[in-house]
């Protein structure tokens, strides 16, 4: 008997040695994984085994493009800059991936190349260009704070898309028992178009604007909309009233065609998630996230995340300066969806 308590006590210890082992592989597996440190705050693109993104050289105080492609880094032939260069990548028109950045020497225009940077050729008629995105033969990018612009990679055929709304109706934010809320519609205050991103014939934007509806911080609204490159309506996908957790939307990204997108928040309202639209089937589906971002790109259910300590946004920290925390690139662990009702994300009067 005593042997053979022995042996079922040690069958016990072995038992839990390995629940240990394999809780913390499984915690492991379910963790981000770092791919690089930053220097700067910054946005992250990624496409057919290619990430890219910007970063801050303490020692020629300039910012640089860097590319990861197939795991390994390196910094392609593209000339620094004073400020942080917007970039992104996506499949050129022989599908193989292409970047799109802006050189703002003299004023910023569109160039595109490969992904070493080579055969870099600018677009014409993209001065003052902003949020460069690309797919296929066609760019996209913000010119000034509320015009989008597209064209060919030669700068052929350029059209202006809708962007930004030039006209908005709300309530006002009145609910007190003895009024009713009327329904206002005007022009938004200050709106500014925030980030692009194409896929195929559809461009996804986040534009940003303030009304003075009463609600959230100073009335301050950001939406997440679509609309196809060959003109059309545009439709709205997600509409946030921003509250004292400073929510904001991050990316947007395409994968496998649906649409994703980001919603930050300074830590207040632990409200952070990640978003998933369905454009064929009109159906939306939610994950929970943390963590502020400054950039979100999709890959099948995991993304590529830029991090910082602090919203740059408001004059918050900068990387390494909270307690040494640093910012980092990372491929976030796999976000696990359910579905939701389009009525949490879209109210229209």
């Amino acid at each position: 008997m005593r042997g053979l308590s022995r042996a079922v006590g040690s069958c016990t210890i072995v038992l839990a040695v390995c629940l240990f082992l394999c809780g913390a592989s499984a915690r492991a597996a379910n963790a981000p994984k770092m791919i690089a440190s930053l220097e700067g705050d910054t946005a992250v693109q990624a496409y057919g085994g290619v990430e890219v993104w910007s970063d801050y050289d303490v020692s020629s105080r300039s910012w640089h493009v860097v590319v990861r492609r197939d795991g390994q880094i390196s910094m392609p032939s593209i000339p620094s800059a004073r400020r942080s260069i917007e970039v992104d990548v996506g499949p050129g028109p022989s599908g193989s991936p292409m970047l799109v950045y802006t050189e703002c020497a003299g004023g910023c225009q569109l160039v595109v190349s490969g992904v070493d940077g080579s055969d870099p050729k600018a677009v014409l008629g993209s001065e003052g260009a902003s949020y460069p995105t690309i797919w296929g033969d066609r760019v996209a990018w913000v010119s000034g704070r509320t015009k989008v612009m597209s064209s060919l990679l030669d700068g052929a055929g350029r059209r202006m898309l809708r962007g930004a709304p030039r006209r908005k109706c709300y309530f006002t934010g009145d609910t007190s028992a003895t009024t009713v809320p009327r329904l206002r519609c005007g022009a938004p205050r200050e709106p500014v178009v925030e980030a692009l991103q194409l896929y195929r014939s559809q461009l996804a934007l986040i534009d940003t604007f303030d009304l003075n509806d009463g609600l959230g911080s100073n009335g301050t609204t950001t939406e997440v909309r679509t609309e196809a490159i060959t003109g059309g309506p545009q439709r709205l996908i997600a509409l946030l009233t921003v509250g004292e957790g400073d929510e904001s939307w991050a990316g947007p990204s395409w994968s496998d065609g649906k649409l994703y997108f980001y919603e930050d928040e300074d830590g207040t309202c632990g409200c952070s998630a990640v978003y998933r639209f369905d454009p064929v089937r009109k159906t939306y589906a939610r994950a929970r996230a943390s963590g502020y971002l400054t950039g979100f790109s999709m890959l099948d259910d995991q993304a590529y995340e830029t991090t910082a300590p602090g919203d740059p946004r408001n004059g918050g920290i900068m990387c390494g300066e909270y307690e040494n925390t640093p910012c980092v690139v990372r491929l976030s662990a796999p976000f696990a969806f359910t579905p939701i009702s389009a009525k949490r994300l879209v109210f229209t009067p």
